[in-house]
């Protein structure tokens, strides 16, 4: 059930909270909502979610909304539900309301979609990285989900960098996906999760190589040519693209160091090979 736009402002519904899930205690969880019929969007794009922050719970039908943040869709547009993927920061003013939701609960959805971390940036290749630190995951989910991606792209390398293994979040329908690809011998896919703070198991992932990895960050490893090794595979600017989500930190140093080897976002209609959204 979704309600229609409040007459004060069009540009937004009114959405109800059906279920949740929590990955890590106090931290990460996601939730999946109610979605206005005429919402539309691309995987890859995001949400703007309005709450009502720090208002009198009297009279609680007539609240709106005045604390609004940006989040990936990890739905795919075809579902009719909206899931989101979050973290919440305890020093926050909205992320710890987000996670206080339950089923039932009310939450309000911008009625236009935005980004431009979509596959519409490139041209088919043969390889495309998308590369993640934490909640940035969420801008892949849906291309994964999607048929069309399998469709340009022979491989897809998934890498999602967290601190602590308990932070792989989706990993089982990650397993499972690349699983399936590898039995309908379609496009494969080749997930790489990786922790700066303990050691990675090959456990994890059938991805990882069969000995028990160091930790490291994503830049070093791209810098030193070993997350190349751990996907089998290269970069290379002629027939990958590669993408950016998560820490404005590591998108920045990234994008440093994958410039010197020819990689670039696109410009005045000519297609590039990367392309990047900072996930904060």
């Amino acid at each position: 059930m979704t309600d229609a736009a409040t007459p004060a402002d069009p540009k937004y519904t009114r959405q109800r909270v059906t279920s949740r899930i929590t990955w890590q205690s106090n931290k990460l969880f996601s939730l999946r909502i109610t979605r206005d019929p005429a919402f539309r969007f691309i995987p890859g794009q995001f949400a703007r979610l309005g709450l009502a922050v720090d208002q009198p719970a009297i009279d609680a039908a007539n609240r709106e909304p005045n604390e609004w943040r940006a989040y990936s869709m990890v739905s795919h547009p075809g579902e009719s539900e909206l899931e989101f993927f979050a973290v919440a920061v305890p020093e926050g003013k909205f992320s710890p309301e987000l996670s206080r939701l339950r089923e039932g609960d009310t939450i309000w959805v911008d009625k236009t979609s935005f980004g431009f971390l979509t596959l519409e940036r490139f041209v088919d290749g043969r390889d495309l990285w998308l590369v993640s630190t934490g909640t940035g995951l969420s801008a892949y989910i849906p291309m994964l989900r999607d048929p069309v991606t399998w469709q340009r792209f022979s491989r897809v390398i998934l890498v999602h960098g967290v601190r602590h293994s308990n932070e792989l979040a989706y990993r089982d329908e990650l397993l499972a996906l690349q699983q399936s690809r590898k039995d309908s011998g379609g496009g494969q896919l080749i997930y790489l999760p990786m922790a700066s703070r303990e050691n990675i198991d090959p456990a994890w992932s059938p991805s990882l190589p069969r000995t028990t990895l160091a930790p490291a960050r994503l830049t070093d490893l791209l810098e030193s040519g070993e997350l190349e090794r751990r996907a089998g595979c290269a970069l290379d600017p002629a027939s990958s693209r590669i993408m950016l989500c998560g820490n404005p930190a590591m998108v920045t140093d990234m994008r440093k160091l994958l410039s010197l080897r020819n990689f670039a976002a696109g410009r005045r209609g000519i297609p590039g090979n990367l392309a990047v959204e900072n996930y904060w």
